[in-house]
């Protein structure tokens, strides 16, 4: 009789060819067959060459060439079986090798990123960032995690035991994945620039919150860098106009001689206006300036005396026209009659008189922002800048990113920035804005259109426009045109929208941040702190070594 293998199930039948078993026989020959059955065949007159025990068996086992496809498969399959088993468990441990691997740089670098804490702060840093980037799953359980940090690298190595499923089989219960990384402080040098939004709707709490959190970002940065010499750090104050400081008129970059194409916009042609600060006893010149004549305005273009539409006219807001309550900006007796804009133009009322200075009145309406300060190592004096700040005035955005540009830039008017293709600094740009660009606009009255600014009266059409919406559109175009131009000379932008609903604006700024990652929307001044030390782990500027 034949057993043949029929599925999981072992069914009798008889096989053709075969004779019928009896129950004479005292020994069995066993035969595979190449249908995989085992025949099991009773011998009836035995030899004693047959019974010659296993000496006899092997000979006759090996003179046998039945069955042999059944024997070589059944043979082959034990390490197909395991090799199948193998690749099942191997891929699951790479997947664990790789979840852990992301797990330990997560870890590394945001403690490389915050020097100086204590061990039991590094540990609670460490198990935080672990944990949010290895969550509890069973593929594979962590035995093993440890972490060691001195002042320019953090190593941090975990093992993770994976359970085997086929494998098992064969006597192999668990795979044991062991990862290591090296965080190192790179040790390049450092070139940022602050640029803040020092309008008039960050006021109150909220200017204080941007301080303290500039600040620290400021301090933690110079913390780690740890007097190396390799950090250096500017600030741009911005709202409808920026302040360069008086001793800028000693740099050569000042149009003292009113000969740039816009000098003479509000008066006439050769009208200096710091002859008329001369004349206002109780003002001088601040140090605020106006935009350059367009194309320059938003360009990085060294200024030349070859030029004089590179250079910067100061700021200055002309006397308006008295006791009319459409115009604000009236600090001095008009001394003429004729129209608002005749009254306005007249340079003979600045004759020695004091100008009235209250609601904010006088030359300098529109510009009252903190200085710049240009790239520095001095932590001291960044820190006196910063807390220098003030809000008030109208939110062009363009404005603050073209002097952030110009402070990393290595040619005047500042040329502390080092070259653009420096392989050993790098650069980068933080701009935050609470608001949209803005203009602010004077009742249908007023010949002017709009509050004096850095693009002067809204009603010159500096920028080929004159109506609100028209200025605005040109803003957001430069502001767009400058964020591009940054990126291209490797500048990494970061971007901040500070409690803003407006997804114009924050769609604007995410644009101009070099990725993604590098935009920030802060909706409160609680987490306004939280983005900063966000930005300051990211400028550690770290690198995987290993």
């Amino acid at each position: 009789m034949v057993w043949l293998w029929q599925g999981a199930i072992l069914a009798p039948t008889r096989a053709a060819g075969l004779a019928d078993a009896d129950d004479k026989g005292e020994s069995f020959r066993i035969r595979f067959s190449n249908s995989l059955g085992v025949v099991m065949r009773k011998k009836s007159n035995p030899s004693v060459r047959d019974q010659s025990g296993l000496i006899g068996l092997f000979r006759r086992f090996s003179r046998s060439k039945t069955g042999n496809v059944a024997i070589i498969f059944a043979v082959a399959m034990v390490p197909i079986v395991m090799a199948a088993g193998m690749a099942v468990d191997l891929a699951r441990s790479l997947v664990v090798r790789q979840q852990l691997g992301q797990a330990l740089d997560a870890v590394a670098l945001s403690i490389g990123g915050r020097p100086g804490l204590t061990d039991q702060e590094r540990e609670d840093l460490a198990e935080e960032f672990f944990k949010a980037n290895y969550p509890d799953f069973d593929m594979g359980q962590i035995t093993d995690f440890t972490i060691t940090a001195n002042e320019l690298t953090v190593e941090a190595s975990g093992t993770a035991e994976v359970d085997t499923t086929i494998m098992r089989i064969f006597g192999f219960d668990s795979l044991a994945i062991t990862q290591s990384v090296e965080v190192t402080r790179e040790l390049g040098g450092l070139e940022v620039v602050m640029v803040l939004d020092n309008t008039g709707s960050m006021s109150g709490s909220k200017i204080e919150a941007l301080i303290d959190s500039a600040t620290t970002m400021v301090e933690t940065l110079f913390d780690e860098d740890d007097g190396s010499g390799l950090l250096r750090i500017g600030l741009v104050p911005f709202a409808a106009a920026v302040n360069v400081g008086t001793d800028a008129l000693a740099d050569g970059w000042i149009d003292d001689e009113a000969e740039s194409s816009i000098a003479g916009e509000n008066f006439t042609i050769g009208v200096n206006v710091l002859d008329l600060y001369d004349n206002i006893p109780n003002f001088a010149w601040n140090g605020c300036i106006e935009t350059r004549a367009e194309p320059y305005d938003t360009s990085d273009d060294a200024p030349t005396d070859a030029n004089p539409d590179t250079l910067w006219l100061p700021f200055f807001a002309p006397d308006e026209r008295n006791g009319d309550s459409d115009y604000d900006n009236s600090y001095l007796k008009d001394k003429i009659s004729g129209s608002a804009d005749t009254r306005q133009r007249y340079t003979g009322k600045y004759d020695g008189s004091n100008a009235k200075t209250s609601d904010n009145r006088g030359p300098h309406r529109g510009c009252t922002v903190a200085e710049i300060l240009p790239l520095t190592d001095n932590e001291t004096a960044l820190i006196d800048a910063i807390a220098d700040m003030g809000a008030s005035g109208w939110t062009h955005i363009p404005i603050g990113l073209a002097w952030g540009q110009r402070v990393l830039s290595p040619q005047q008017p500042y040329d502390e920035g080092s070259e653009y293709d420096d392989n050993e600094w790098r650069k980068a740009l933080i701009v935050l804005t609470d608001g949209e660009n803005t203009v602010d606009m004077e009742p249908s009255g007023n010949h002017n259109i709009s509050e004096y600014s850095a693009y002067g009266y809204l009603a010159e059409g500096r920028l080929g426009t004159t109506t609100e919406s028209g200025f605005v559109d040109k803003l957001d175009e430069k502001t767009a045109s400058l964020c591009e131009d940054l990126k291209e000379n490797d500048v990494e932008v970061y971007s901040i929208t500070f409690e803003i609903d407006d997804d114009d604006v924050q769609a604007l700024m995410r644009n101009c941040a070099s990725s993604e990652s590098n935009y920030f929307d802060s909706p409160s001044e609680s987490e306004l702190q939280a983005t900063f030390e966000a930005i300051a782990v990211a400028l550690s500027n770290l690198r995987i070594s290993r």
